[in-house]
């Protein structure tokens, strides 16, 4: 077993550990630079986190950043034009977020990937000279030019360009003992404050990237003499994690699909990083595995997630096969060249709040129709519960509205996480409280059936005060969904049904507010109906006052959309909405006894459907 091997074979258990949280910010190690390369000497290759990954841009953007001091951090920005100095305070868009990216030296990671492709010296010397500047201005926590320079995000990020910086640095003909030095030092101040659980982020995505930075730094950095207490640390925590950020079916409880695959990623890289040394850690290869199994399911017909919670519509099918350890999801990456086909293409993750509807793909118009229903953690949370979205063919019918930003006193950012940008209800025409810890736990989803004909889910809710809200959705696979809403109050309230359109979707009503919608990009169309009478239908597109029918697919943009709200008052009222997409629903009777309630169905083109649920 080498040093890196027992420095890291841990395993995830969760253990109490007396460790002194004593910082040494101010202390200097001279450092046997011999012995902080002995681990890179043992092998051949070795495995560790690239901020960014070597692209066709790599070299202009850093030779851009070299020639001209402009700094390209992200597409969502224009690059940064500095005079050729920083005070590491910088702040050119008003926009944390760039903050967080700039001291997470992502121009230094651009660096390295043009390096990496060109060995153009040039840029390992200007990644030094960012490193070193910033390494002034911002020498400890105690002393930092930015409240973004060390936070838990940016400095877990720092340590991965840290170490993909020395990886080149540590042979090339501008090394220096002096600089060296000092980069150590920082890195075991980095160790220090991400080991340090009052700098941790508890429950939420960023303390797995602490974690997985801690790990590398320790492994690749056995010098230290903390390294084997800092690993033991990232593997509590860790485990943590996957005790309760995950569920039992492998779902990430932020209730967003693309952190569901960002939190996947970072497992992997744990997962991968630990099979190259030769460690097993059979919790987080299992995570993994399940994980990806949720991604066969959530994936859309053009392989990527619906923009549910804070997502936005990542191609999550095309990631690389060297990744996947899950049979199903190699089947789906490989166009079915490798890997097993999956049993059935609709699940619901009772667990997860998570209802996923399909049809046959490879003989009927793809129908996607997906429901979530759960309120696991204020995290990236919105008010989208009993929220679904529907694809018909290559077009997205309704459809969820992205993340837009994080600027929560951002009006548009309000109305994204609103009831009112999902296809949800909304009571009294407000919203609920999502950072509201009560309500976890709240949402369920009843009873479920998954047949050869149809699906069904039945969930509800108690978020507004004194208001029961159930919704049962069916799916037919010959083309139709029925969904029946039941609010229930002692008082009374006004009650309304939201739809949030498609932009690739010509949307047309009548004046009964019944839909006629057309696919721009295929030949698909679909129409809504309501099956009860309504008291009052209102449309919106891109309006302000109330600010609705938006959508946001880029960072920090908004785009107008189509929007439609039914209305009914009373107490105890009812929704009965068909959507028609190749078969037409004309009636739905229903009758309950007891505990038992059935639905008959009637449809234009084929025999009723009778459901007991």
């Amino acid at each position: 077993m080498n040093r890196l091997t027992s420095l890291i074979l841990t395993g995830i258990v969760v253990f109490s550990m007396a460790y002194p949280f004593i910082n040494n910010y101010d202390t200097f190690i001279d450092y046997d630079i011999k012995e902080a390369n002995e681990v890179w000497d043992s092998k051949d290759t070795h495995v560790f986190v690239k901020r960014t990954t070597p692209g066709s841009n790599s070299v202009r953007w850093a030779t851009d950043l070299v020639e001209n001091n402009s700094m390209y951090i992200m597409r969502f920005w224009e690059p940064f034009v500095f005079d050729g100095d920083l005070e590491w305070d910088e702040d050119p868009f008003d926009d944390w977020t760039w903050q967080f990216y700039f001291h997470s030296l992502r121009m230094v990671s651009h660096l390295m990937n043009a390096y990496e492709i060109s060995l153009n010296l040039t840029f390992l010397e200007k990644a030094q000279w960012f490193i070193q500047s910033w390494m002034e201005h911002n020498p400890n926590p105690n002393y930092q030019a930015s409240e973004r320079a060390w936070d838990d995000h940016s400095t877990a990020n720092r340590i991965s360009t840290f170490i993909y910086f020395w990886n080149y640095y540590r042979n090339s003909e501008i090394f220096d003992d002096d600089f060296a030095n000092e980069l150590l030092n920082m890195l075991r101040k980095h160790g220090e404050f991400t080991a340090n659980p009052n700098n941790y982020y508890w429950n939420h995505n960023h303390g797995i990237y602490q974690d997985r930075a801690l790990l590398q730094l320790a492994g690749m950095f056995p010098i230290f003499k903390d390294s084997q207490d800092w690993t033991e640390i990232a593997n509590q925590r860790l485990a943590e994690h996957i005790e309760h950020g995950v569920t039992t079916s492998g779902v990430h409880k932020e209730h967003s699909p693309s952190y569901h695959y960002l939190v996947m990623r970072l497992f992997i890289d744990v997962n991968l990083f630990n099979q190259h040394y030769g460690i097993e850690n059979q919790a987080i290869s299992d995570l993994v595995y399940n994980m990806q199994e949720y991604l066969v399911h959530i994936a859309k017909p053009d392989g990527t997630v619906p923009m549910v919670g804070d997502s936005f519509d990542d191609r999550i099918l095309s990631m690389s096969q060297d990744l996947v350890t899950n049979e199903h999801l190699l089947f789906e990456i490989t166009n079915g060249q490798q890997g097993v086909e999956i049993g059935s293409n609709s699940i619901v993750y009772d667990d997860a709040g998570v209802a996923i509807f399909k049809n046959d793909w490879e003989n009927q118009t793809p129908i996607y129709f997906a429901l979530f229903n759960a309120f696991h953690s204020t995290v990236h949370k919105h008010s989208d519960d009993l929220s679904f979205v529907l694809s018909y063919g290559e077009t997205d019918y309704f459809i969820d509205t992205g993340k837009y930003n994080f600027v929560e006193s951002d009006p548009y950012r309000a109305f994204i996480r609103s009831v009112f940008s999902h296809n949800t209800i909304s009571v009294d025409n407000q919203t609920y409280n999502f950072r509201n810890d009560d309500f976890i736990g709240n949402p369920q989803i009843e009873s479920f059936a998954i047949t050869d004909n149809y699906s069904y889910v039945r969930a509800s809710h108690t978020l507004f005060d004194d208001v029961k809200i159930t919704r049962t959705a069916f799916v037919f696979n010959n083309g139709a969904v029925y969904i029946h809403d039941r609010c229930e109050s002692s008082t009374h309230h006004s009650y309304s049904q939201i739809f949030n359109i498609g932009p690739d979707v010509d949307f047309n009503y009548d004046q009964n507010g019944n839909l006629n919608l057309s696919s721009n990009i295929d030949d698909t169309n679909v129409t809504l109906e309501q099956l009860n009478q309504i008291s009052v239908f209102a449309t919106f597109n891109g309006t302000t006052d109330p600010i609705m029918g938006w959508q946001s697919t880029t960072f920090n943009e908004v785009s107008p959309i189509n929007a439609i709200s039914y209305y009914i008052d009373g107490k105890d009222i009812e929704f009965n909405t068909a959507i028609n997409l190749e078969n037409t629903i004309t009636s739905v009777d229903y009758t309950v006894l007891e505990d038992t309630i059935t639905y008959t169905i009637e449809f234009e083109n084929s025999p009723e459907i009778i459901i007991e649920i």
